[in-house]
């Protein structure tokens, strides 16, 4: 595993995400009521960042169109059911700092 820190937990703000950047992989940080999630930074609709998207419970709402994902598995949520959606990615929390696995 590959743990980089991606910022402080008192960063994230309540109920939005934290945008990381490792190399080329852009990331948002979540502090969620089932703990602290990452997924891809990047709407599969036309591509916006979804760090700035309100989370209530598990679900995240894109900021821009209103799509929907599913925090723990970053699955699109859709009137059609489930489809697959965005990348996740481990979280560690160590003190004030929370850790993501990037590969």
């Amino acid at each position: 595993m590959t743990w980089h820190r991606a910022c402080r937990r008192q960063d994230i703000p309540v109920g939005r995400g934290w945008p990381v950047r490792f190399g080329e992989v852009y990331l948002a940080v979540f502090d969620t009521p089932v703990g602290f999630r990452a997924l891809e930074n990047r709407c599969l609709h036309v591509g916006n960042p979804i760090d700035d998207g309100l989370v209530s419970g598990t679900v995240l709402t894109c900021p821009w169109h209103g799509w929907r994902y599913d925090v723990d598995s970053g699955d699109r949520i859709s009137t059609a059911g489930r489809r697959s959606g965005l990348r996740t990615f481990p979280v560690r929390v160590d003190g004030d700092d929370v850790y993501v696995d990037v590969p």
